[in-house]
């Protein structure tokens, strides 16, 4: 028995190929290097402009939460295309070995163990898929025909570009009708492709469950260590348990790749993401006192916080979740027939007993865990910032 490598990443494969970014080699130059052409059109046309404006009214601290509170969102795509960039050949080692693994026969213990890891990867790639397409519609909307981004100017000055998707400053014109629809349909492309973004999480979750499922396979083979030596002519149990340790060792490799490449990513996400909740947070707090909101006014923050929350939520969960199966390969071996070894060949498992004591984990850049105590933790600093802003915002009124 065998899994579809193309059922687990039907999904994610179609949605990232779409947009170009799903790794592969490519010999076409604009191809190989379409990650920094989209990341330079959004820092262009999006994140340069935008802090040039906020300088413009810096004195507003409404007009300047709401600029920042998507803003985050720019900055961390453009860092994650970048990884997708200078990463790709790592990725695409990964990927390769996944379809190596699935490649292989499975009894139906292993099918279903690995089956249902497979499944809770693809139920969440459609999940965020679904969100990204909910939170582009609903963006759209309320930036372009309900003025979101410029809700909160109360005197904004004449050299600020309010007509597009994002308030912006320009160093030129953009009255003339060519320039302004090519500005325009770059901010459209950029802010499509960065509310997709989500997809990016749906490919990194779908590795993790990925060598979830490859350690749930590991404590299998202990658990029936003893039969799997029986039914397997000419060999004994050293070699056996060399074939699992060899495995181990491939699942260890397949995390190291995993923490290098993107422990810096989910530092940047854990970051934004206390900000970003703190600052969408606030302006649901004025939209709420706010009488003249729309329903996409009030629908696009509400989207995004759920998007955003839950996106962490789910990097927090592949995380716990990678430790808890690494941490339980320790007491694999103690369901098996164990006390009928002898001596020397039941020592051998106390190297499997050791690994509940060091499990796998994620890392955001050495700073923490990525587990769901780390969300938890996002919440309650979120929490505690949007209390602080909401204090220093009714300052002034005071």
């Amino acid at each position: 028995m065998k899994i579809d490598f193309a059922y687990l990443c039907g999904w994610n494969q179609l949605v990232m190929d779409m947009c170009g970014f799903w790794p592969k080699h490519h010999s076409n130059f604009i191809r190989k290097n379409w990650y920094l052409i989209t990341a330079s059109v959004i820092t262009i046309v999006i994140i340069i402009p935008r802090f040039a404006a906020i300088s413009l009214f810096w004195n507003e601290i409404d007009a300047v939460v709401q600029c920042f509170s998507t803003q985050l969102v720019f900055i961390t795509m453009v860092f994650k295309l970048l990884v997708l960039h200078f990463q790709n050949e790592v990725l695409i080692e990964l990927l390769t070995t996944m379809e190596e693994d699935f490649s292989k026969e499975l009894t139906k213990i292993q099918h279903t163990a690995v089956l249902r890891t497979a499944k809770i990867g693809r139920i969440i790639s459609i999940f965020l898929i679904t969100s990204s397409l909910c939170n582009v519609i609903a963006g759209v909307i309320a930036m372009k025909l309900y003025h979101l981004d410029s809700l909160y100017l109360k005197n904004p000055d004449p050299r600020l570009s309010l007509d597009f998707f994002w308030v912006s400053y320009f160093p030129f014109s953009t009255k003339n009708i060519i320039i302004y629809i090519l500005v325009m349909s770059l901010q459209f492309f950029a802010s499509a492709i960065t509310g997709f973004y989500f997809i990016f999480d749906g490919f990194v979750v779908m590795l993790i469950l990925h060598i979830c499922g490859q350690l749930e396979l590991i404590q299998i083979s202990l658990k029936y260590l003893d039969e799997a030596v029986t039914v397997t002519e000419g060999r004994n149990l050293r070699i056996a348990f060399a074939s699992i340790m060899e495995q181990h060792q491939r699942a260890h490799r397949f995390v190291n790749n995993l923490e290098q490449s993107f422990n810096l990513t989910w530092f940047l996400e854990l970051t934004t993401c206390t900000l970003t909740l703190c600052f969408l947070g606030y302006i649901v707090q004025k939209l709420l006192h706010t009488d003249q909101s729309s329903i996409f006014q009030m629908g696009f923050p509400i989207c995004a916080v759920l998007s955003v929350l839950m996106k962490f939520f789910l990097n927090c969960w592949a995380g716990e979740y990678l430790i808890s199966q690494s941490s339980e390969i320790g007491y694999a071996f103690y369901q098996a027939e164990w006390y009928k070894l002898s001596p020397a060949d039941a020592r051998l498992l106390m190297m499997f007993g050791h690994k509940k004591t060091r499990p796998f984990a994620l890392s955001t850049a050495k700073f923490s865990i990525l587990s769901l105590r780390l969300f938890v933790q996002v919440l309650k600093t979120s929490a505690s910032y949007l209390s602080m802003l909401l204090v220093v915002a009714d300052q002034p009124d005071k």
